[in-house]
């Protein structure tokens, strides 16, 4: 039994630092992450219009944006992620409803 348990925990010490920061799970399960998913980041002011999504800063500007909270998950209809865009279209998932706003 101890001639069993000796490279058990030794294998066991020599790997757990590496398998520790999550370095497996990336690198063998990598198809198997969910996809991405977009949410509002910030509403400043709270009920205000004022959006960070992806990193941007969006304003509303149709009634519907002013319920929205951080946190829900939204797609884009139309515009761009990035900002690079007059104008474009999110629908919230929770609430049902889509917001235009003015980008950038």
């Amino acid at each position: 039994m101890r001639r069993l348990l000796s490279p058990v925990a030794l294998a066991m010490l020599t790997t757990a630092p590496a398998l520790a920061d999550g370095m497996y799970w990336r690198h063998y399960h990598r198809h198997y992450l969910p996809r991405a998913r977009h949410v509002v980041e910030v509403v400043q002011p709270p009920w205000s219009g004022n959006f960070i999504i992806n990193g941007i800063p969006f304003t509303g500007f149709t009634p519907a944006c002013f319920s929205w909270a951080a946190g829900e998950r939204i797609t884009l209809i139309a515009g761009d992620w990035h900002g690079y865009c007059s104008t474009a279209v999110f629908y919230n998932f929770r609430r049902h409803s889509t917001c235009h706003m003015w980008c950038r």
